[in-house]
C-alpha cells in the first residue's frame, strides 16, 4: 500500500506542468522559550516544482537570534533546512493557497560558554553547549498563499510551524567520559559505574521545542 501510494504521488507531481519555483524572502522567527533563544529575524531561499497541485520545495533560512549568557547578551546563528510536500488549492483566482509539511533539521550556533567553579554546573554549562551546537532534527508545517503579480512573478506568504526534537540524550555519551575523568583526576578516587550516568540524568532534561516562522518573499516561477 505504501509503495503503492509513493508511485500515485509521484505520478501526480510529474502530471503536472513542467516547471521550476524559486523563493527568495524574509522572515520574522519566533524561538521557543526552552531554547533560551530570543525572536529574531531571517532571510533565505526556497526552491523546486512547488506550485503544482502537488509539488515540492527545498528550504534554506538562516536567522539570527540573540542569546543571555555570562558574557550579556550575544547574538548567535539558527540555520533552519528541510525538504516539505506541498499541496496547492486551485481557486481560479490571483490568490492561490497552500498547505506544506517538510522534514528537515535546525543548527544553533553556541556563541557562549559560561565559565564556573561548580563541577557540577560546569557539566550542565557544558552539555547545554553541546546540545545548542548540534543539528537538532524538525518536522515542520504550515501553510500560506500565493498573490500572482504575472505569469511569473507572484508575491508569497508563509506561516510554519517547527517542532525541534531534543538532542540532550546525544550530547550525554560525549560528556561522560570527560566527567569521569576530571573527578577521578581531582580526587583520585574511581567514580562508581553508572554515578556519572546519574549526574547527568538529575542535571539535564530532554526537550521538544517548536518555533514559529512568518515570511514574505518574491516567487519566480520558470
Amino acid at each position: 500500500m505504501f509503495r503503492g501510494g509513493l508511485f500515485a504521488l509521484l505520478l501526480a507531481v510529474s502530471a503536472g506542468p513542467a516547471a521550476a519555483d524559486l523563493s527568495i524572502f524574509v522572515a520574522s522567527v519566533g524561538f521557543d522559550e526552552e531554547a533560551s533563544l530570543d525572536n529574531g529575524v531571517g532571510a533565505g531561499v526556497r526552491w523546486g516544482k512547488s506550485s503544482s497541485i502537488i509539488g515540492g520545495e527545498t528550504s534554506l533560512m538562516v536567522a539570527r537570534p540573540s542569546r543571555t549568557g555570562s558574557l550579556g547578551s550575544e547574538s548567535t546563528t539558527a540555520i533552519f533546512y528541510d525538504a516539505r510536500l506541498m499541496v496547492n488549492i486551485p481557486t481560479g483566482t490571483m490568490i492561490a493557497p497552500f498547505l506544506g509539511i517538510g522534514l528537515g533539521a535546525i543548527t544553533v550556533l553556541s556563541t557562549d560558554l559560561p565559565s564556573t567553579d561548580d563541577r557540577t554546573d560546569a557539566a550542565q554549562a557544558a552539555l547545554s553547549t553541546l546540545a545548542d551546537t548540534q543539528t537538532n532534527r524538525a518536522l515542520s508545517y504550515g501553510g500560506g498563499a500565493r498573490y500572482a503579480l504575472n505569469e511569473k512573478l507572484s508575491l508569497r506568504v508563509d506561516i510554519r510551524r517547527y517542532s525541534v526534537f531534543s538532542v540532550t540524550a546525544l550530547a550525554k555519551d560525549a560528556l561522560k567520559d570527560q566527567i569521569l575523568n576530571e573527578i577521578e583526576d581531582e580526587i583520585g578516587v574511581e567514580v562508581p559505574e553508572g554515578a556519572a550516568d546519574q549526574l547527568l540524568n538529575n542535571s539535564t532534561e530532554d526537550k521538544t521545542v517548536a518555533h514559529n516562522e512568518f515570511s514574505i518573499g518574491i516567487n519566480i516561477s520558470f
